[in-house]
């Protein structure tokens, strides 16, 4: 029997009080009165962060590691607590309000951050503020970095499976109090300059009876972890530097093991959500290049691996906002035009790098500034440290337009290209030419950093004689959208019921 389709009923996202919004200059002035605050440091992180893309004036830093509204930066468990409490309160909250839920309604609860995972568990830290009931399942998961946003999709998705009809609660965050990082390691210091406060709660069902009230159906998800590559593994790490201060580690291999994990998890994703002229096209691909390899003798070096148009599978996308060049190596390997990219730099722009929260904070953009039409689709993708990718793709059930508290600011207005810190349509390398902020040696650096990231592309296997490279394509597009039209119909049936 095919499992019942995962509707999103609606979601919320944290908006941070204007007190805790930071402008940078007055940060820069203030930061100098920390005992921590060394020049070299003060100046790297500086440069990171007016390269980074992210707004001087808007993005939210906690109170406990503000320069302006403390003496000394405070990492305790306290200072975190927190700021936990206000992020989970107000998203989860917002999300019970516009659902008309209460908090006795939810049957699976799932949490997540990386780095503050507290005993008491978060999970048990909101059943306790929302007096949730004793039967709710309740699972808090720690280190998953800033994938977790999508790739928990695929754990809410198995639960619902397990468990058909019930509600879900799926709160993502990032506590960046407890990362920041007070030494002076340069490997540690990026989290400082690009990471800031952010979440997002949302409930998911799979009960037919929801599907009236719902934003979204999850048409496909998919995962991909390569952690068994010690490469992998160690590209992204929380440790202790000389001084024995924590700290996140970002290595040099960090952008070619993100791109290695993001391109499989394309990839994978890819076939399911390819129309039928692309599936024609990559036949066609497939049959030239085995062709000229019965015509030459050997493969043809000419013949590139087919790559589909992914706007003309995706109305939207939701894209990792990790920083500017993760941004810009994105849009680089899926060939997306600049105005695809429009959501997700505005929320890098306005929020920063929100973690698992930030494809979320992509979204209510969107839905605040023109809105979802009823029928386009949404393809969502996370990377984060394990190394993992989670891709996602959803189809709007109904005309959403939603001005989300965060983006009431813009008043419904788009972002536009010049109201972005840096420019996202120039040339690729260009773009990284900041002599003032930079040398030489650390220019080269971040243009391979953002290079590393390759072109996502549909491969077929070593070409065989013309006839058979037809058939075998034939029938593979056959198999693999008969396969995805017998899951949504499937889907649609029972949703009908």
């Amino acid at each position: 029997m095919a499992s019942q389709p995962v509707f999103l009923v609606d979601y919320s996202m944290f908006n941070a009080p204007e007190e805790l919004k930071v402008d940078f200059y007055e940060t820069q002035k203030a930061a100098w009165n920390w005992k921590c605050c060394k020049q070299e440091k003060h100046d790297f992180v500086s440069k990171m962060f007016l390269a980074s893309g992210i707004s001087t004036s808007r993005t939210a830093v906690p109170a406990a590691v503000q320069p302006t509204l403390t003496a000394e930066p405070k990492t305790d468990l306290n200072s975190s607590q927190a700021e936990a409490k206000m992020v989970y309160g107000q998203v989860i909250s917002e999300v019970l309000r516009k659902t008309g839920l209460a908090p006795t309604d939810i049957d699976i609860l799932i949490t997540n951050t990386s780095i503050y995972c507290p005993t008491p568990s978060i999970a048990s830290m909101v059943i306790n503020m929302f007096g949730m009931r004793e039967g709710v399942q309740a699972y808090h998961m720690g280190g998953m970095g800033c994938a977790f946003g999508v790739v928990g999709l695929n754990l809410v998705r198995d639960m619902l499976k397990a468990h058909p009809g019930k509600i879900c609660l799926f709160v993502s965050s990032e506590i960046i109090t407890g990362a920041f990082y007070p030494g002076q390691r340069k490997e540690c210091l990026v989290t400082n300059a690009l990471f800031r406060m952010g979440g997002t709660a949302s409930i998911l069902t799979n009960n037919p009876a929801w599907r009236s009230r719902s934003k979204y159906q999850l048409q496909h998800c998919v995962r991909v972890h390569t952690g068994a590559s010690d490469r992998a593994f160690n590209a992204l790490n929380w440790e202790p530097d000389e001084e024995g201060i924590n700290g996140m580690v970002i290595t040099k291999t960090l952008p070619s093991e993100a791109a290695n994990v993001l391109e499989k998890g394309v990839r994978k994703i890819t076939p399911s959500i390819m129309t039928w002229g692309q599936y024609a096209e990559a036949a066609c691909n497939y049959i030239q290049a085995a062709a000229a390899q019965a015509s030459n003798g050997k493969l043809c070096s000419t013949s590139a691996p087919y790559q589909p148009d992914y706007t003309r599978c995706a109305d939207h996308f939701l894209l990792h906002a990790g920083g500017y060049a993760i941004l810009r190596g994105i849009q680089k390997g899926l060939r997306l035009p600049a105005q695809a990219m429009m959501p997700s730099f505005a929320s890098l722009r306005d929020f920063g790098n929100t973690s698992s929260a930030s494809t979320w904070y992509t979204w209510s953009y969107i839905e605040s500034t023109g809105g979802v039409k009823k029928g386009e689709t949404i393809l969502q993708i996370g990377v984060g440290g394990g190394m993992k990718s989670g891709v996602a793709y959803w189809r709007a059930l109904r005309d959403v337009c939603d001005i989300h508290p965060c983006w009431a600011h813009l008043e419904g207005k788009p972002v536009t290209e010049t109201d972005l810190p840096r420019p996202i349509s120039n040339d690729y390398k260009s773009i990284y030419d900041l002599p003032s902020t930079r040398t030489a040696a650390e220019q080269q650096q971040v243009i391979e950093a953002g290079n590393a990231i390759p072109c996502v592309t549909l491969t077929t296997g070593t070409p065989t004689p013309p006839a058979a490279a037809a058939a075998a394509a034939a029938a593979e597009v056959i198999k693999l959208h008969a396969e995805a039209a017998r899951s949504d119909a499937a889907a649609a049936a029972v949703a009908a019921h």
